[in-house]
């Protein structure tokens, strides 16, 4: 078995990861899909995905996101005909010395509920809570609905948009400005992800969310509205004005993130026709 790694993917090789994480998900019974990309990680010269080969079959792999030096989230898949081999513990063991060398103080897992809820030996070696949690939502097509008052207009950002994005996300994720910069930097323009801008009567950007588009749905995520504009609505509806200008552009299923403890995030999506489908879970060493 060949272990490698690198700091970036091209198409070809998604796919073969693609196909392997649809195994792994049909054999599972999970749906969380890993994030292929490394546009966010503090230090893109990172590797931050890590394969295991064996000949020229893609049995395992891995991925480091560490947006900050203070965690990294690993997703590890290994393919089920290869399994109780090693193959996971040698992807982590690189990663591992990876995130040394990168000086990053903790390391977290991402799995689901129902994945470690079969797997006791999961549950005997690593620290879980299960309180801190994330439900992941999908709506398979667009809720129609009314608004009796349309408040809210909904585009897509453009460059000049960044500041006031970073703003208010700021305030509403708790992050440096810097930090809130780079991600709507990051995120305005691209070709597979993007970010649409909430805009109030009086065209104030109030509110954004940011979109990530897969082969099979969109994902909708990074939702925050200007603290002096919550609880009013905005939200709800700006959600709702996006995903309606996304199934215009083609009709797709719509999946999202939410912190389990967040109820009144989950009502909002549950208002534009979203139901919960699985449980993420953080494991921690």
């Amino acid at each position: 078995m060949k272990i490698e790694a690198r700091d970036t993917l091209d198409n070809a090789t998604i796919m073969q990861i693609n196909d392997l994480e649809a195994l792994v998900q049909v054999h599972d019974g999970t749906y969380h899909d890993i994030y292929l990309d490394n546009r966010f990680n503090f230090d893109q010269r990172m590797p931050a995905f890590l394969f295991a080969w064996l000949e020229n079959i893609l049995v395992g792999f891995l991925s480091i996101y560490a947006d900050n030096l203070e965690e990294a989230e690993l997703s590890v898949i290994v393919h089920p005909a290869y399994r109780r081999q090693g193959i996971a513990t040698a992807l982590i063991d690189q990663a591992k010395e990876i995130i040394k060398t990168f000086h990053i103080t903790d390391i977290s897992y991402i799995s689901e509920r129902r994945f470690i809820e079969s797997k006791k030996y999961l549950q005997e070696t690593y620290q879980i809570d299960w309180y801190e949690t994330e439900y992941l939502m999908e709506a398979k097509e667009m809720f129609e609905q009314e608004y009796p008052e349309a408040t809210v207009q909904v585009r897509k950002a453009v460059m000049t948009d960044a500041r006031s994005i970073a703003s208010f996300q700021a305030k509403a994720f708790e992050s440096s400005f810097q930090e809130a910069m780079t991600y709507a930097e990051g995120s305005i323009g691209e070709d597979d992800h993007d970010i649409f801008v909430f805009l109030n009567q009086d065209e104030d950007i109030i509110g954004s969310s940011s979109v990530n588009t897969t082969a099979e749905y969109y994902y909708l995520f990074g939702l925050a509205v200007d603290p002096n504009y919550q609880g009013q609505g905005f939200g709800t509806q700006g959600i709702y004005q996006m995903m309606k200008q996304l199934s215009a552009e083609d009709k797709r299923p719509f999946r999202l993130s939410v912190e389990k403890e967040n109820e009144h995030a989950k009502h909002l999506y549950q208002k534009n026709g979203f139901k919960v489908i699985s449980e993420v879970v953080y494991l921690n060493e």
